[in-house]
């Protein structure tokens, strides 16, 4: 069964998306805490910008301070002072497939 079959079968029995899926949960708590659940490894790490691939793409979060507080084979938590923003980013090869 493809994603969109997936997709679907998850929406009608009100599971979240990612419980029948290979995607990221990405969930931000407060304003100084994400924590991402399926991630496959850290590219950047900076004071300012903490870069995760998932299976979605590349995962860039921005603020002030940023730690990677906690990393696992596939979960990391990023704290910092403040968070600003957490967005996606395509890879190339998601692009062309």
């Amino acid at each position: 069964m493809g994603k969109g079959g997936m997709r679907r079968i998850a929406l009608s029995s009100s599971l979240p998306e990612d419980a029948l899926t290979s995607g990221a949960r990405v969930t931000m708590i407060g304003r100084g805490c994400v924590l991402v659940e399926g991630q496959r490894g850290v590219v950047e790490l900076g004071g300012g910008r903490i870069r995760l691939k998932t299976p979605g793409g590349m995962l860039s979060v921005l603020g002030q301070a940023l730690e990677l507080r906690e990393l696992s084979a596939d979960a990391a938590m990023i704290v910092g002072e403040r968070i600003e923003t957490a967005t996606y980013a395509r890879s190339d090869a998601q692009r062309e497939g």
